[in-house]
């Protein structure tokens, strides 16, 4: 080797001696890269209990009485109301010197309604909805305190 090689000097441009030059060529590649680090779940739950409720429970009741009348009439009457009761009126032909129709009875249905509140204890649901959270891909599933 020679002097100029080894003391670091550029070599003379008549030198034989060839100058070997790098070229660099620097390149990145700029990625995203997915990663869980937590999840979230969501589930419906559904509370059956039973509940009481107030209802109001209306039941009718008929009276129905027989009225004996027993008089003589020229003509059949209709059914009738007098207030809540109904009267229906009921004919035979009795056997007299002569034939005559006679009120043998009215039937008086008389029609009552009663209110009456009752507690009754029924079936009732309700949804809750529960949100939990997970740290990490492998971490424990946790009630999310911000989902109320």
């Amino acid at each position: 080797m020679r002097d100029e090689e080894t003391s670091g000097a550029t070599p003379a441009p008549d030198s034989y001696d060839a100058v070997r030059v790098s070229a660099v060529k620097e390149e990145i590649a700029v990625g995203v890269a997915t990663v869980e680090t937590g999840a979230v779940r969501v589930r419906k739950v559904v509370h059956e209990e039973m509940q009481p409720i107030s209802v109001r429970l209306r039941t009718q009741e008929v009276d129905v009485q027989r009225i004996p009348v027993n008089r003589p009439v020229e003509e059949r009457d209709e059914p009738r109301r007098e207030g809540d009761t109904l009267i229906i009126p009921i004919y035979e032909y009795v056997p007299v010197v002569r034939m005559q129709l006679t009120l043998k009875e009215e039937v008086h249905v008389k029609t009552t309604e009663i209110e009456e509140d009752v507690i009754r204890r029924v079936l009732t649901n309700s949804e809750e909805l529960v949100v939990e959270r997970r740290e990490g891909p492998d971490g424990r599933w946790k009630k999310d305190p911000s989902a109320g």
